[in-house]
């Protein structure tokens, strides 16, 4: 699927995805390879491929994670790779993160629920 999106600076970026995202607002628990505290985000929208999440904390492309999102009743966790990072809109940034060895139980509730989602918006 491609698309285009304005960036921050006004910029249009040609994206390229795999899956339809779906916008969905989720509670994220993340470390970062680089900083491995645990940080929280919320995603924006969710594929079976990444997600967009908002977050207080400064991320950068290419930088691994190990990411919780809490999608009732159960809470997926994966690797994921920052794969676009976003000038930060005030407080916050806004980062496109690809999934990397999600499960396939995490994946299959993922697509079961992402189809739920579409039905209700059709």
């Amino acid at each position: 699927m491609e698309g285009l999106h304005e960036s921050g600076g006004g910029m249009a970026i040609l994206e390229r995805r795999r899956f339809e995202r779906i916008e969905a607002f989720h509670p994220v628990l993340y470390y970062s390879d680089i900083y491995p505290r645990p940080k929280v985000a919320s995603t924006l929208d969710i594929s079976l491929g990444g997600a967009r999440i908002e977050t207080r904390y400064s991320l950068i492309k290419s930088e691994g994670l190990d990411i919780s999102i809490a999608i009732k009743p159960q809470v997926i966790k994966c690797r994921g790779r920052v794969m676009y990072a976003l000038d930060p809109e005030g407080e916050r940034q806004r980062v496109g993160i690809r999934f990397e060895d999600l499960s396939s139980q995490d994946s299959l509730f993922l697509g079961q629920y992402l189809s739920s989602m579409t039905e209700q918006m059709a």
